[in-house]
């Protein structure tokens, strides 16, 4: 049963991760589309999950929801960060975004 914590630590996850590389893309200028972006942050979630208990790095008891907690927090706080600099440091994925 202890295995259902890993589907919302994927999705935070994943979700922080997106908005630090779009926080990231925006501060240093980088032309990138959003659908690029949404596959990196997948692919680094993926891997970020599986490879450390994959490779027995991590014990599946150490993930708690504490950390979910912290990674849910954290993507807020990222994409407040992301949208606050939109205004200032508008990008080719903020009409991308629009679009949706």
């Amino acid at each position: 049963m202890h295995w259902l914590i890993l589907i919302p630590c994927y999705f935070f996850l994943a979700m922080s991760l997106l908005a630090g590389v779009m926080l990231l893309s925006r501060i240093l200028r980088m032309k990138l589309p959003i659908d690029w972006l949404v596959g990196a942050a997948i692919a680094l979630a993926v891997a970020l999950t599986v490879g450390p208990l994959a490779l027995d790095l991590v014990d599946l008891h150490e993930i708690s929801a504490r950390a979910v907690l912290l990674l849910g927090v954290g993507s807020f706080v990222l994409a407040g960060i992301d949208a606050a600099l939109a205004r200032v440091l508008p990008l080719p994925l903020d009409r991308d975004l629009e679009q949706l």
